[in-house]
């Protein structure tokens, strides 16, 4: 009987809890359906879950993500448009816990200091009603 191959230690959540990302579409009245070229509004949302694999993280973040759409209004609908990311949280919730990484690679010392923002840059602190 062939085994089943072993989920790499980045693939898991030792912590149980899991990290994904939900695309919804806005599609009006007037589009009724989307052709590949079609441009639309698009929200992306970020939601934390608890499961004990990735195949069950996934299963729920379809369900999660699904519920309620598509939300109907008089000038069109929010549908489900899938999910993007699913990523394992590696470490135990409790202040300051790391929850994702991002390798960049090599990067310059002017690249670098492209990255870091001041306070005023960081989106949070951008209380415009316009964004």
């Amino acid at each position: 009987m062939p085994r089943r191959p072993k989920v790499p230690i980045q693939n898991r959540s030792h912590s149980g809890w899991w990290i994904f990302r939900e695309v919804q579409q806005w599609v009006s009245n007037r589009q009724k359906s989307l052709s590949e070229g079609s441009r639309c509004p698009v929200w992306e949302n970020t939601r934390l879950i608890r499961a004990r694999s990735r195949d069950e993280a996934y299963r729920k973040a379809l369900r999660i993500a699904r519920a309620g759409l598509p939300s109907k209004t008089d000038g069109g609908e929010w549908r489900f448009a899938g999910i993007s990311l699913l990523l394992p949280v590696y470490e135990d919730l409790e202040d300051g816990a790391e929850i994702l990484w991002t390798d960049l690679g090599r990067l310059s010392v002017k690249q670098i200091k492209g990255l870091v923002k001041s306070r005023k840059q960081l989106p949070v602190f951008d209380d415009r009603d316009d964004r």
